[in-house]
């Protein structure tokens, strides 16, 4: 394998090595081997395969210690550290996956804006359909901004899932088929996340939602 020097690199060297590649899951109980069939937690272990997939290749990836927070990876490159979301999603349907979770998003950024940028490497898979063929195939791997998979809603200035009246997580747009719905640069997604804080305030947080933004605006990029 090459060595891989950035982020960009890792993308275009999965992208080649593993679009179009069929995959099962299997179960090894009593003795016994089975292909699972069903669609519901292939995104889920495909989300844990791929940083294994990453390490064979030779990235240096590591598992953020509070395994809860906002990003979920960093990887290092030429000294240079990159912050990772890993997702993965039925193809064929809109996508539903949690981005991250809102109040949480809000106290990490707040503490490092940087983490804007984070990097989400996304897997797009679609289960086999023919009647007689097992497992699924990953058809298309995307590497986005947080910004270029997000966008508003028919509710809101940006898409949440929101239980009780309160928001739980951040969901994605439509990014695949219909990028002009996503936010077009980072103010913009902002933005958004500041009209929504301040539509749900959380007396949890120990900042307003006027300081998050000065404190995120101040924030240039890499």
């Amino acid at each position: 394998m090459p060595t891989i020097n950035s982020i960009e690199e890792l993308f275009n060297i999965s992208r080649e090595k593993l679009e179009n590649q069929h995959g099962t899951i299997n179960i090894n109980f009593a003795n016994r081997n089975h292909v699972y069939t069903g669609n519901d937690v292939i995104g889920n272990c495909l989300q844990e395969w791929l940083p294994e997939w990453f390490r064979y290749i030779g990235a240096n990836i590591q598992q953020t210690e509070q395994t809860q927070a906002f990003p979920d990876f960093t990887a290092y490159f030429n000294d240079l550290k990159y912050d990772v979301e890993i997702k993965a999603w039925h193809i064929s349907r809109a996508p539903a996956f949690d981005i991250a979770n809102f109040y949480s998003f809000l106290e990490t950024t707040y503490e490092s804006p940087n983490k804007l940028d984070a990097n989400y490497i996304i897997l797009g898979y679609e289960p086999a359909q023919d009647g007689f063929s097992q497992g699924f195939v990953v058809r298309r791997i995307f590497l986005k901004k947080i910004w270029q998979i997000t966008g508003p809603s028919e509710k809101h200035k940006i898409k949440l899932q929101v239980k009780r009246n309160q928001p739980y997580a951040m969901r994605p747009c439509n990014f695949h088929t219909s990028p002009e719905k996503a936010f077009q640069n980072r103010d913009e997604f902002i933005q958004a996340v500041y009209e929504a804080y301040k539509l749900y305030p959380n007396e949890a947080n120990t900042f307003t939602a006027e300081e998050w933004l000065e404190r995120v605006q101040s924030y240039t990029g890499q």
